[in-house]
């Protein structure tokens, strides 16, 4: 009789882990979902790359592992407002969370992007520079508009500032420019393959 009861008890706490585990994975990811999806219609302009399914673990894993960056993750929820979104940025360099910020790439605000690409910059952890070079290539194209064309002119000194820091191969870009930025790439992935 006592070990029917000792079965009992270990079967109602595996099912109650399996579901709080299940229920902390569900979370994470509807979290990561909120910060990276568009809530507003239409398309971006470049089109944003997905995260991989490793790239999800490992933002996934920052998130479980360190509440604080959980709780700076929240903020970027694209419902929210830019100062929220900007405040869970700056938490997020603070804490040095390479794979959340990495993730930020593909907020659908560029001001989130260009906060995101400027905190890779100051933080200098080498394994952004995939995601990185990623990143680069969805946004190596010409924008039109005055206001678009600016920002997306930020992003792209954004992106050549922080390959040449993390790279130390140097490529200085004024405004938009899809060729150089391009011509970055190829130098930058050589450098990749020979480290």
């Amino acid at each position: 009789m006592k070990l029917y009861k000792i079965l009992i008890l270990l079967f109602i706490f595996g099912v109650s882990l399996n579901v709080s585990l299940a229920q902390s994975n569900f979370d994470h990811k509807a979290l990561l979902k909120a910060a990276t999806t568009r809530p507003w219609s239409g398309e971006s302009y470049p089109a944003l790359p997905s995260l991989s399914t490793e790239m999800q673990s490992l933002v996934i894993g920052e998130l479980i592992d360190l509440p604080t960056v959980k709780n700076a993750y929240i903020k970027l929820d694209a419902k929210k407002s830019n100062v929220e979104w900007f405040q869970g940025v700056s938490e997020l360099e603070k804490l040095k969370a390479i794979w959340s910020l990495q993730s930020c790439l593909i907020h659908p605000s560029e001001d989130v992007q260009i906060h995101a690409l400027r905190s890779l910059t100051k933080i200098g952890d080498k394994r952004a520079v995939p995601f990185l070079l990623m990143y680069a290539e969805y946004m190596a194209v010409l924008e039109g508009g005055s206001e678009n064309a600016t920002i997306h002119g930020i992003i792209h000194e954004s992106i050549a500032n922080a390959l040449s820091t993390l790279t130390g191969v140097k490529i200085k870009l004024d405004g938009q420019d899809p060729e150089g930025l391009k011509r970055g790439i190829t130098k930058w992935r050589k450098w990749l393959c020979e480290n």
